[in-house]
């Protein structure tokens, strides 16, 4: 079996446990008597635990090499989740066990990144980062779709252990289709001390843009995660569908689209440039988020169909963003600028579902509370824009050098 396609399907597994609170959520908020700040508050939590591991994953990965940290994480993240389904009980207890669950899952961001990078050739690199991307998106469609259906039929214990069943068997696909892959130490191959590391010439203006894009769509990226589902929830409710049908409609309607834009959109930026993509894309983002709160009062279809087309579009930017710095910055340093890029993209993002929820109990709108998040979309695609004209003036300097040394 095609080893790309097994670590795929072992980190869908393996991400069922990121969105088990987020598709339980419907039920914990009435179980656990949760309003809607401190719901954000158990997910931003989860958030900046995740954010951290990225950060200490990343960096280690340079040193200690990416397969060995992914298949540490990915062993810990199950683990981790058996712990949460059988102990989380009440939102002080889901608050506390929810940062080993974040600080063991979001570690294996990082680490898959880096081992697409270095298992894909550069022509092909934003197709294989949409890939596992997509595959993440797989996993959170499951984690969604079955922990809602599970929770509202057994209960939110019992969602969350079908989450850590799927995260088990998704370590263990992971081991698989890594069996006899080296674990690369990159910074070994930087250790010549005529080569120091200087953070000034490594964060140049292509790659200062590329951070502000990235940090502004993890904020948007993770308010949605959040908080869509509910959303869509909701408006459902008044059709009195089945726990499985509103499960299906709401997993299908947020991660299906997305992992169809990971996919699709990683090798457009192959083709087209990942500038231009990121400028569309992140503008087309920012524009659904700030039209999916109002959507509630035009009618279900309208939430429905802006929920999916905005999720394809806040999530499509997020391969070609992960591709264009793996273009940018050398193998020897990737691990630690991915690091510095995640501890500052989900670290901001982190805040996200908390102000979202904080925006809603003080709106009691929707709408509004969207709002915030659609800002993280436009100044993507501003991010975009400002990279293009880096890029156009790169290649005007180039132009002129070379007609200079014609002559």
């Amino acid at each position: 079996m095609n080893r790309q396609f097994l670590l795929c399907i072992g980190r869908a597994g393996t991400c069922m446990g990121t969105m088990a609170f987020v598709g339980a959520l419907p039920v914990l908020r009435s179980v656990w008597h949760m309003d809607a700040t401190t719901a954000g508050a158990i997910q931003t939590a989860f958030n900046l635990s995740n954010a951290l591991a990225l950060l200490i994953t990343s960096w280690l990965s340079d040193s200690l090499g990416a397969r060995r940290m992914y298949l540490v994480c990915t062993w810990a993240g199950a683990c981790a989740l058996v712990v949460f389904a059988i102990f989380a009980r009440s939102p002080h207890s889901a608050l506390i066990l929810i940062v080993f669950v974040g600080l063991t899952q979001g570690g294996a961001y990082s680490p898959a990144l880096l081992l697409v990078a270095d298992l894909s050739a550069p022509a092909a690199r934003g197709r294989a980062m949409g890939q596992i991307l997509a595959a993440g998106s797989l996993g959170y469609l499951l984690s969604v779709s079955l922990s809602m259906w599970v929770a509202k039929s057994f209960g939110p214990a019992a969602a969350f252990a079908i989450c850590a069943a799927g995260a088990s068997a998704g370590a263990m696909l992971g081991q698989l289709s890594l069996d006899g892959v080296e674990n690369r130490r990159h910074s070994r191959e930087a250790a010549a001390p005529s080569e120091p590391m200087h953070w000034g010439s490594i964060f140049g203006p292509t790659s200062i843009c590329l951070l502000v894009g990235y940090v502004a769509h993890c904020w948007e990226l993770l308010g949605s995660w959040a908080w869509t589902p509910t959303l869509l929830a909701t408006a459902l409710q008044p059709f009195g569908y089945g726990a499985m049908t509103t499960s299906l409609i709401v997993g299908g309607t947020v991660h299906l689209s997305g992992m169809i834009a990971s996919g699709f959109v990683g090798a457009l930026s192959d083709r087209w440039g990942r500038s231009r993509v990121l400028i569309c894309v992140g503008a087309a983002g920012g524009i659904c988020s700030m039209l999916m709160g109002w959507s509630g009062h035009w009618g279900p279809g309208w939430v429905i169909a802006l929920a999916a087309v905005g999720s394809f579009f806040i999530l499509a930017d997020s391969g070609v963003l992960s591709a264009a710095m793996t273009d940018e910055v050398p193998a020897r340093y990737l691990g630690r600028v991915m690091g510095v890029r995640s501890i500052l993209g989900f670290g901001a993002g982190a805040l996200a579902p908390m102000a979202f929820g904080a925006t809603l109990d003080w709106t009691h709108q929707w709408g509004w509370a969207y709002m915030p998040l659609a800002a993280g979309g436009l100044v993507a695609s501003l991010a975009g824009l400002r990279l293009r004209k880096i890029s156009q003036q790169n290649a005007r300097s180039s132009n002129h050098a070379q007609s200079a040394i014609a002559q």
